[in-house]
């Protein structure tokens, strides 16, 4: 090759030269240099290296750990000094860049700093040195997060960045870690702004695909806009043996050529060797080169130094190797590429799921950590009424919402949500839930107290799912119920509350009427879970008005009211339990659902087949093909099928007024336990599954598996982060030829709110939503499963270096959760939107035991016509204002135009109840931190339009003659 006939020339003259000039970049005008720097090198190819670090916010140590540098033991390095040395050598050399990503790190960084390092780092963001990238509090997961919390958490650091650091907001979603890419992550950051895409992990198969036909950046279609993406070429670390952070295994460069380490000719050789490889894959004449990668940095100058004499060699001789190496960045690439060559390739479906190998496919943290998944839903939902509460009340409450939005931002983390972390860091996460959980709570408790004029104590009951509640323990006293709902629609819930005896009168204060309640035994199931459960659950009818609350009064009685009974079943004979809007018929000998009637008018002849049975993989822990074993990334089964768990036994048939309830244990399986409910108003059937503690004889996968008579032609429907539904068929992936490989774990696909079976030929369709997020499959005509827990004995070897083994008290981990069944005809197939909302937004009960209440009920919406229920208020904060009162609202129409959705109006100025006068209101980018790109600024009227599966982004200003913002009553 000409390159090296020429090296030796090349490494003395540019060893004696020491004063020669270095590359000087134009940082003002990112497009104009571009243009420049393709006329002069025209067939070279630029290098655009991307000086970069990826921080975990928690894996193998905690957050706090990971940024001071505590426990070298397990990973060596804190992120405090990688920024410390990055900005020092990005002050002393103005040609250098750098990017930065997680702004929960940066935000501690930042608020140790003094003034005058404050405006260095501004001074850098303005002439392009540090380029902030993504910049939401973590770079979320894509699989198990629930679209709110993604905006909440991105809208977290997009808008600290605004207000505090200022420059250019970002304008490329850098997503290079999570394993697998949504559609509605993107569609959600184009939203948000972002032009660009670049992402590092694909299915191997589509990979080599792309990599061949020089594909690996192609042209999103994404709902909200189209995005351009890239794959990166070796995932987001710098070349091997190029690593020049604090490791100390790959060799410095060394370019004096009388010291018996000079090695510049091989490494130069090298290094232009692989630039080769990867610009045969790429298309415009630009690739990108990530230097950098997990925790890098530490050492900013011994990288930068090293990286500089690299580029040095490489750019003194770019008329022969044909490279031209420049510090650049991401949205400076992108920019680059858009300009040099024609239309990308088009791709529509989504990036799940991911393959590393032939046995390796990340489906089994679909599901990992089940306790963790369901109580960041959990939190979530507390989080959104702690918000609400906050923006009613101007008294001062004593706690605010900051703590738990802060902790939800860090548990989106690709490691954490996911359930891919340590042990000890999965504590940590749950940890920050539980001191924010507990901040919001006094702000609902102390809120609703002074919306309600209750002159008691209100408290919350956190341990509603194992019967217990502390206020009601003792039942020596009546007690105030208040119950608060985030929808704008007014709706109707069943209020279940652990309670010591029967002798309570339940009363709708706003009425002074009472309501029927009935009381049953809580189960065995629920008092292994927690040996304190109280004997007794209450459930009485609750009607909640729109964005507000209502009140409620268990009152001591004299008398008895009866506990509901089991009934009586007859061999033979069916069980039917009948709703307002079901008939569903239960086998009196094993407890399960057999089939399904929709009552409603057209349908009382639809009747399907549908049963439920728990089944387990046994995890593989390698073999001769592959010593891939499952683990808390990897789902690898042993066999082909799953195995039946146990033989399921009616124990329980307790019919009622409200509901009825259909208990099962199964023999030889005391660890699982199910109950179905069916509630008489309800759109639903609700199966609540208790698994656990899984025995440790061997790794056990466990699944819920739902049989149907439907044919659903090997095809059905997952949701997006909550949002879009996405086709999925059996063994096949629309943009290559699959070669199935694992025909189980590679036809799993994340479930974050619902999957859906849908026979087009009979229009009738099946939807199961969940209460957090799960890995689910249909592997044959009809049925569904999801992975509901999982205990695995061996690690699966991607890092995180230890099993999927949860403890609690000395055993497994037991976990419990709900799945709600939607039967109905494809035309009413969207009420899984209403339906899904009012399992993601869980009603906010809190208890007083003394006291008088003086406002039984009030609501923030003030419209006096009912919403659409597919309108959503997805956040509805307080933000600082210099007069007034000011408010971030997010509206949402949550029906798309395949579904039927239609354009929905809102005025913005008659949307609150508030003690003050609408003055003005600003859209802007779904991420808060910039005006919206495509609205009219001369918008005279306060009427908007919600476009079939809009969601826009609003500050509304009120005027107010106080600190005090209530609502009206």
């Amino acid at each position: 090759m000409k390159f090296i006939g020429l090296l030796v020339f090349l490494v003395l003259s540019v060893a004696l030269k020491a004063d020669e000039p270095e590359i000087d970049i134009n940082h003002a005008d990112v497009e104009e240099y571009i243009a420049e720097e393709v006329s002069q090198h025209k067939g070279t190819v630029t290098v655009h290296v991307i000086a970069h670090t990826h921080d975990d916010v928690g894996w193998l140590k905690t957050v706090d750990q990971y940024y001071y540098g505590a426990k070298d033991d397990i990973y060596k390095g804190g992120v405090q000094y990688i920024i410390d040395t990055v900005i020092e050598q990005l002050v002393k050399d103005p040609k250098k860049k750098f990017i930065y990503v997680e702004i929960a790190f940066f935000k501690r960084w930042w608020e140790e700093q003094d003034d005058e390092t404050k405006n260095q780092v501004r001074a850098l963001v303005k002439n392009g040195q540090l380029e902030f990238i993504n910049a939401g509090y973590c770079m979320n997961d894509e699989a198990s997060v629930h679209y709110v919390a993604t905006i909440d958490q991105m809208s977290e650091g997009l808008t600290w960045l605004q207000r505090e650091v200022g420059g250019p907001p970002p304008t490329i979603a850098w997503q290079i870690d999570p394993f697998g890419h949504s559609s509605a992550q993107a569609a959600l950051t184009a939203r948000m702004g972002m032009k660009g895409l670049f992402f590092a992990r694909m299915h191997y198969q589509d990979y080599d695909k792309r990599k061949e036909n020089k594909d690996l950046e192609f042209n999103w279609l994404v709902e909200g806009g189209n995005m351009f993406t890239g794959c990166m070429y070796r995932h987001y670390n710098q070349p091997p043996s190029f690593d020049f952070d604090r490791r100390g295994v790959d060799p410095p460069m060394v370019r004096n050529p009388k010291s018996p380490e000079f090695n510049i000719p091989e490494r130069v050789n090298t290094f232009v060797k692989y630039l080769e490889e990867q610009a045969s894959h790429y298309r415009s004449g630009n690739i990108m080169l990530t230097m950098g990668g997990d925790f890098c940095y530490q050492n900013a100058h011994k990288y930068f130094k090293n990286l500089d004499i690299l580029m040095e060699y490489v750019n003194a001789n770019t008329t022969n190797n044909g490279f031209k190496m420049i510090y650049s960045t991401p949205s400076q690439y992108m920019a680059a590429v858009q300009k040099s060559i024609g239309a990308l390739q088009n791709k529509t479906d989504d990036l799940f799921p991911y393959a590393d190998g032939a046995h390796s496919y990340w489906t089994g943290y679909f599901t990992s950590r089940p306790t963790l998944k369901g109580y960041v839903r959990d939190c979530n939902s507390v989080l959104q009424v702690c918000k609400h509460v906050e923006a009613q009340v101007g008294k001062k409450l004593g706690a605010s919402s900051e703590l738990l939005r802060l902790a939800m931002g860090v548990s989106q983390h690709h490691d954490a949500v996911s359930g891919t972390s340590k042990q000890h860091v999965a504590n940590d996460y749950a940890r920050r839930l539980a001191e924010g959980q507990t901040e919001c709570e006094k702000v609902i408790t102390e809120g609703l107290k002074q919306r309600a004029v209750y002159t008691g104590k209100l408290e919350p009951c956190r341990l509603l799912n194992e019967s217990y509640c502390e206020v009601t323990r003792d039942g020596n006293q009546s007690l105030t119920v208040v119950v608060y709902n985030a929808r704008i629609t007014a709706r109707v819930e069943y209020i279940r509350l652990p309670l010591s005896h029967p002798h309570y009168n339940a009363i709708n204060l706003a009425t002074n009427q009472y309501l029927p309640i009935e009381f049953l035994r809580v189960s065995p199931a629920t008092r292994a879970l927690n040996p304190n459960a109280l004997l007794l659950e209450g459930v009485f009818r609750a009607e909640l008005p729109p964005m507000g609350f209502s009140s409620f009064q268990l009152r001591l009685a004299s008398f008895t009211t009866p506990v509901l009974r089991s009934a009586p079943v007859y061999q033979g004979e069916d069980i039917m339990v009948e709703s307002k809007v079901y008939k569903v018929y239960f086998d009196p000998v094993t407890g399960a659902m057999r089939r399904i009637t929709n009552k409603l008018a057209g349908l009382s002849g639809r009747t399907d087949k549908i049963t439920q049975r728990f089944m387990e993989y046994s995890s593989c822990t390698g073999d001769d093909v592959d010593r891939q074993p499952s683990g808390a990334y990897i789902f690898r089964p042993i066999n082909g099928e799953a195995d039946d768990l146990g033989d399921p036994i009616l124990t329980d048939y307790i019919p009622g007024e409200l509901f009825t309830e259909i208990w099962q244990s199964f023999d030889n399986c005391s660890w699982l336990s199910q109950v179905t409910r069916v509630y008489y108003e309800k759109f639903y059937i609700e199966v609540e599954w208790t698994v656990g503690p899984i025995p440790l004889d061997h790794g056990r996968e466990i699944i819920s598996r739902y049989e149907t008579s439907l044919d659903t032609n090997n095809t059905f429907y997952t949701d997006s982060n909550g949002r879009e539904m996405v086709e999925r068929v059996l063994n096949y992936q629309p943009t290559w030829d699959l070669n199935v490989t694992e025909p189980i774990a590679g036809n799993y696909y994340p479930v974050n709110t619902r999957a859906s079976l849908v026979d087009s030929k009979r229009g009738m369709q099946l939807t199961v939503l969940t209460d957090r997020s799960q890995g689910a499959a249909s592997l044959h005509n009809g049925q569904v499963e999801f992975m509901v827990h999982r205990r695995i004995l061996h690690d699966d070897y991607r890092g995180v270096a230890e099993p999927l083994n949860e403890t609690a008290n000395g055993e497994g981990l037991i976990a419990r959760g709900k799945h709600w069944l939607f039967y109905s005809d494809t035309a009413s197939y969207h009420m899984h939107r209403d339906i899904g909302l009012d399992m993601f937004y869980k009603p906010s009960v809190v208890v007083g035991n003394q006291g008088e209440l003086e406002v039984p009920s009030a609501t923030f919406y003030k419209t006096g016509t009912p919403a659409s229920k597919y309108l959503n208020v997805v956040t509805l904060q307080k933000i600082p204002s210099d007069n007034g009162t000011s408010l971030l609202v997010r509206l949402e129409n949550t029906l798309p135009a395949a579904e039927g959705g239609k354009p929905i109006k809102v005025r913005l100025d008659q949307l609150f109840n508030v003690q003050g006068d609408f003055a003005s209101f600003q859209e802007l980018a779904l991420g808060a931190d910039r005006k919206a790109e495509d609205i009219n600024e001369h918008i005279s009227n306060t009427e908007i339009t919600l476009n079939p599966f809009d969601i826009k982004t609003f500050v509304i200003k009120f005027t107010t003659k106080s600190d005090d913002f209530n609502m009206a009553f």
